[in-house]
């Protein structure tokens, strides 16, 4: 977490826009990684297969331009018209970016590059530059999932520093293709060289060796003012490609001297750190900026200038590319001879500083400018000799048409303003097999979008006929200058247009910034109104790649609709989806599965202080009389068990279960004992109770009924402060003996070099087969698959509940898994089922279910690590037993809880997800403290060295006894919301007095008014019944009719139809008769009206701590709620005085986000004035 306290400023947005990226294998040998630097956030991706979605599920033109703030869950964008037929098919795999974590700098991240350490010596290096002249030499630490600095190697020397008035700060990096060394230009025209250790040498303390500094202008080699340089590859030794201009000159000079540039080729001999020139080329063009090393088996070098493109080989200009017509000024008069115009009618003008280019295959450039147009560049002629370079636009608008005139864009979701850009190196799948022959990139954009593209030569295996290489030089000069017929000219014409159309594009998944700001602005929030909902509104991007951007601190959820429930106030409220059985053949069967995705909720269970009301879901809520719930008290939990078949609800004073039809199938009553939080998870129910006993039940799918599990005997002693159920539906919890049947190859290895220190290098590449040899991880069947097959003893069930994969058998299923080297658990079709308990001294045990076998367990949990390193357990005995430590640690271990808990840091409920989606498979560790502190944690893959070395060491088939313990580590994942807070118990709990204080008085204003209005009533029918009575009087005194027995029997049909008013006219006590806080007789209400409360909260002083800790117990509510489906992926809600919510979208990475959710109160309780308890309400 970042650190509270600014000194200066607060950083409310991070940066967005990516300014520099490379590829490289950084968290594992064989991953495909890529590292983003954004101002001084620093991010790493992985490059993952994931399933295509399939047709009617790829985003239509309607969500093309989306709201830039939600870029975690976004659907990648993918355009129907530039994807190639072949891919459409379903049941294939597609690239996507998953964050694999962010760390903030201190210092703004001026260049970064990638160590190559090669495919079998392990991980890759980054190296970072920053101003003015430092680089760090930074590795991934995968014992901890974070980053750690392996150098830090600073040249801010008054010696090196030069009196000029350039104030720029380069920083540039290059390193050597062959990961040999690495060079930093600082101070216009040196160079600091970082040699790196060659691979594979285990001998090295250090994976670098001595820097050294090279001034080229003192080397003997007299370059100076050096504008790029780049590394080339195929040399013995490190060679660089220097650009630069001996003799500085500007436009204004252009009649006296425009052919200033040279590319000079010099040598790195790290061993005697000098610098020899190979070979060099004269005589450029003054505007040239940027070189583009070409690979073999052209070789050499691209120059990139305002206005023309060149190529130079061996110290000779092979061809010079005009790009208009105005370059010819620029070129001089010696270099005129090489001169190519085939391009000169585009009449492009570059920016090389903000343009950006990568080689497809060896002769193929893409080429991004900077207005977002987008060029693939051939490289024509017979090997190192070329003749000419031919360019084709293939996104963005129309260069050769009227800048003015207002056209559509074509191909507009690659055409960008560019960054940076590099290539990425993907291992291919059998289910992906069909992007082998295509080039992954990642363009970063300035604009806002930064890009995952594909593209593919559809001509890659024939193009004799397509290719311009083939072109001979006599119909080059034919077509050029009209010697040959025209029909000649056309034919070759059409040959060169097929070369470009060969290629297609594929964007396969987007990174969504909020740059670049043009205007911004600050106001309250149209939807809600309230003046503490701000919104930020700016105004990004550039021409018609431009939009506004709405950014909101919390996430303000929409009410779609709602409605008053009288009574007292709602604490709890669940959904329910539940199968109705029939009896077919004598044999009770549910609806078919089919339709479980379209099945709607079937009840809605709300709980109050003293009640439970039922609803029946459907097109509206219908209140249920009689039913089978337990509805004379409160609930604390509802879920669904035996396949959506049962429904269990856990009240205070016992469970019950229902079916469909709402009718009880079971009871099970706590003697002497009430429920106080309880989590449902198929088939096993957990409930905590208020004498601290924490019990199991385990739901049969034979009888249908719940059965009380038998439970260690802790669980009944009160040392259990948490618990919770965890079913892992993407079998990602492997154990040790499974991670080293993956790695029996290294540990063999590992073996016969007996007496061998091993090194860190060796538990790299332990970690190297790991990851290339990884199981595949089992699909996540649908909900309705999942709770089906725990019901396999039945056949009939397992016929209804198998949707996928109907047509296949029992064996071919059972093959299936074993084939994708899946577990016991796999096979048979069951989710691994665990329990999370979270022990009196800290200690967070993993139990295996149903054996409650202790599968791993950490120590401490209370202190909130940032890595939860597990212990070595003992299959038999659980490690939480506090009777295994001894007097000295035990005594130890509680001084520290006591410190801890003194603090206000004490853990106050655990909750283990898998956020995500269905193909997604990481699993978060939750965990919220007393003070409100919420910790995310994200499980990884890890084996303790100490098992490495004991599996090494004995023989394979030896059984040891941490074999069948979680190979798990847990990393803490930072997040920007700080919810800490020492006194967050007292003030829920005050908070809470206050709602209450509130409510009481709301309730007695509305009790009130109904009694007033009931007086109302009465007076007025008083007042009509006595006008009556006046009429009749005057009407009989008038006429002087009727005889006295007749006015008698009108008085008595009078007070009679005056009884039956009052009788109709309800009670105010029969109106509240149902709360029993509120049962105070009408009489008591005093007669004067009662004001609401002034505008201040209640004082501290008038609740006692020790009474509102009894009466509001909060460390026994829920507080994490799982959420099924929140913008298409599964959430957890935290409840708390700051309310987040805890989200992994697309990327994978979690986040929290503060939420506030407005409040509208009913007409009964709105204030009747502006003084009232805001907080309160």
């Amino acid at each position: 977490m970042r650190d509270p306290v600014y000194t200066y400023c607060r950083e409310i947005l991070p940066p967005s826009v990516v300014e520099h990226v490379t590829s490289l294998s950084f968290t594992r040998p064989g991953a495909c990684n890529l590292a983003l630097a954004r101002g001084n956030l620093l991010e790493v991706y992985e490059v993952g297969l994931v399933m295509k979605k399939s047709d009617d599920e790829v985003p239509s033109a309607e969500y093309e331009y989306r709201d830039a703030g939600a870029e975690e869950f976004d659907l990648p964008m993918i355009r129907e018209d530039q994807t190639a037929p072949g891919q459409r098919s379903k049941n294939t795999k597609q690239p996507q970016l998953h964050l694999i974590g962010r760390w903030s700098l201190h210092g703004k991240i001026m260049d970064l590059r990638a160590v190559q350490r090669g495919k079998a010596q392990g991980v890759d290096r980054l190296l970072l530059s920053f101003a003015e002249a430092k680089m760090s030499l930074v590795a991934f630490d995968a014992d901890t999932q974070t980053i750690a600095t392996e150098s830090i190697h600073y040249y801010e020397h008054d010696a090196l520093k030069q009196r000029t008035f350039n104030d720029s700060q380069t920083c540039d990096l290059r390193t050597d293709p062959e990961g040999r060394c690495a060079a930093l230009r600082l101070y216009d025209d040196q160079l600091a060289v970082l040699p790196f250790a060659a691979p594979g040498d285990l001998t090295a303390a250090k994976p670098y060796a001595d820097s050294f500094v090279v001034n080229l202008r003192d080397a003997g080699i007299g370059v100076r003012n050096v504008r790029d340089f780049v590394f080339l590859s195929g040399y013995l030794e490190p060679t660089l490609a220097l650009l630069h201009e001996q003799d500085p000159t500007w436009p204004g000079r252009a009649e006296e001297a425009v052919d200033t540039c040279s590319v000079t080729i010099v040598s790195l001999d790290l061993g005697r750190n000098s610098v020899s020139i190979l070979n060099a080329a004269s005589k450029l063009p003054y505007d040239c900026r940027t070189l583009l090393p070409v690979p073999e088996p052209v070789g050499g070098v691209m120059v990139f200038a305002s206005s023309s493109i060149t190529h130079v080989a061996n110290g000779a200009i092979s061809c010079i590319s005009l790009l208009n017509h105005a370059a010819k000024h620029g070129i001089g008069a010696s270099m005129r001879n090489y001169l190519d115009e085939t391009n000169v009618d585009l009449e492009l003008v570059l920016d090389p500083c903000g343009s950006v280019c990568t080689l497809v295959g060896s002769n193929t450039v893409v080429l991004w400018t900077q207005y977002g147009h987008v060029f693939l560049l051939r490289l024509a002629g017979n090997g190192r000799l070329i003749k000419r370079i031919v360019a084709k636009q293939i996104a963005g608008t129309d260069i050769r048409k009227n800048p003015h005139e207002l056209t559509a864009p074509v191909w507009d979701d690659i055409s960008i303003l560019p960054s940076c850009a590099t290539e990425l190196h993907l291992m291919y799948d059998d289910d992906s097999a069909h992007l082998s022959d295509e080039q992954l990139f990642f363009i970063g954009g300035r604009s806002g979008r930064s890009l995952l593209v594909g593209v593919r030569d559809a001509n890659t295996l024939d193009r004799t006929s397509s290719d311009p290489d083939n072109i001979a030089e006599d119909d080059i000069e034919a077509e050029l200058y009209g010697d040959a017929p025209p029909s000649s000219t056309t034919n070759k014409s059409s040959e060169r247009e097929e070369w470009a159309a060969s290629y297609t594009t594929t964007v396969y998944d987007e990174i969504v910034g909020t740059g670049t700001v043009v205007g911004m602005d600050i106001g309250v929030s149209a939807a809600s109104g309230a003046a503490e909902n701000l919104e930020m509104v700016s105004c990004m991007g550039n021409e018609w790649r431009g939009s506004l951007c709405i950014q909101q601190r919390h996430i303000q959820p929409e009410i779609v609709a709602s409605f008053d429930l009288p009574g007292s106030p709602v604490r709890g409220v669940w959904t329910v989806r539940c199968l109705r059985e029939y009896n077919i053949g004598g044999v009770m069967q549910a609806a078919d599965l089919a339709s479980l995705a379209d099945l709607s909720d079937t009840f809605m269970v709300v709980s109050r202080d003293t009640s439970t009301s039922v609803f029946a879901a459907g097109d509206e809520l219908q209140e249920l009389d009689r039913t089978g719930f337990y509805i004379n008290g409160p609930t604390i939990d509802v879920g669904e068990i035996l396949g959506y078949t049962r429904v269990v609800q856990v009240h205070t004073h016992g469970l019950r279960v229902v079916n469909a039809s709402g009718r009880e199938v079971q009871s099970i009553g706590f003697d002497q004992d009430q429920a106080v939080i309880a989590e449902i998870s198929d088939p096993y129910v957990l409930v905590r109770m208020r004498s601290g006993k924490t019990v199991v039940f385990e739901a049969s799918s034979d009888s249908g009924r719940l059965r009380e599990a038998a439970v260690p005997s802790y669980f009944e002693g009160g040392q259990v402060v948490a618990a919770s159920l965890f079913e892992d539906m993407h079998h990602v919890l492997g154990t040790n003996r499974e991670w080293a049947e993956r790695n029996k190859d290294t540990l063999n290895d590992q073996a016969r070099a007996s007496g061998e220190a091993m090194h860190d290098g060796d538990f790299d590449n332990l970690y190297a087969d790991a990851t290339v040899k990884k199981r595949k991880r089992g699909v996540d069947p649908t909900a309705a698959q999942r709770q089906s097959r725990r019901k396999n003893s039945d056949d009939v069930f397992d016929d209804l509940y198998d949707e996928g994969d109907s047509d296949k058998s029992d064996e071919e299923e059972t093959e299936d898994a074993k084939d994708e080297g899946a577990r016991p658990e796999d096979v048979r079709g069951d989710s691994p089922m665990y329990v999370l308990v979270l022990t009196d001294s800290g200690d967070l045990n993993v139990l295996r279910l149903p054996q409650f076998e202790c599968a791993w367990t950490t120590r401490r949990l209370d202190n909130l690590l940032d890595t939860l390193v597990g212990t070595q357990v003992d299959g038999a005995k659980l490690a939480s037993d506090s009777s295994s430590d001894s007097d000295e640690e035990g005594t130890a271990r509680n001084h520290v809880a006591a410190v801890s808990a003194a603090h206000g840091r004490r853990v106050d409920q655990i909750r283990l997800v898998q956020l995500g989606g269905d193909s997604i498979t990481d699993t978060h560790l939750l965990v919220l403290t007393t003070a409100g502190e919420v910790a995310v944690y994200r499980a990884f893959e890890h084996c303790a060295h100490e098992y490495t070395s004991q599996r090494a060491a004995s023989h394979a088939d030896l059984q040891l006894d941490t074999d069948d313990s979680l190979a798990l580590r847990f990393a803490r994942m930072q997040h920007d919301v700080l919810a800490y807070d020492p006194e967050y118990q007292q003030k829920m709990r005050r908070v809470q007095a206050r709602q209450e204080k509130a409510y009481v008085e709301w309730e007695k204003r509305s009790k009130m008014q109904a009694v007033e209005k009931v007086e109302e009533e009465r007076t007025a029918r008083k007042r009509a019944v006595e006008k009556q009575q006046r009429e009749e009087a005057m009407a009989v005194a008038d006429w002087d009719e009727g005889s006295d027995e007749e006015v008698g029997a009108s008085d008595s049909v009078v007070a009679k139809a005056e009884e039956n008013r009052e009788a109709s006219v309800a009670a105010p006590d029969d109106i509240y008769a149902d709360d029993s806080t509120l049962s105070k007789p009408a009489q008591d209400i005093p007669e004067q009206p009662i004001t609401p409360s002034e505008n201040k909260p209640a004082e501290d002083n008038d609740i006692d701590d020790a009474e509102a800790a009894l009466r509001y117990p909060l460390d026994l509510t829920r507080k994490f709620i799982v959420l099924d489906n929140l913008g298409g992926y599964p959430a957890v809600f935290v409840t708390g005085l700051r309310a987040v919510v805890v989200l992994a979208g697309s990327k994978r990475y979690a986040r929290v986000h503060p939420v506030r959710v407005p409040v509208k109160l009913p007409p009964s309780l709105q204030p009747l004035e502006k003084g009232f308890d805001a907080e309160a309400s």
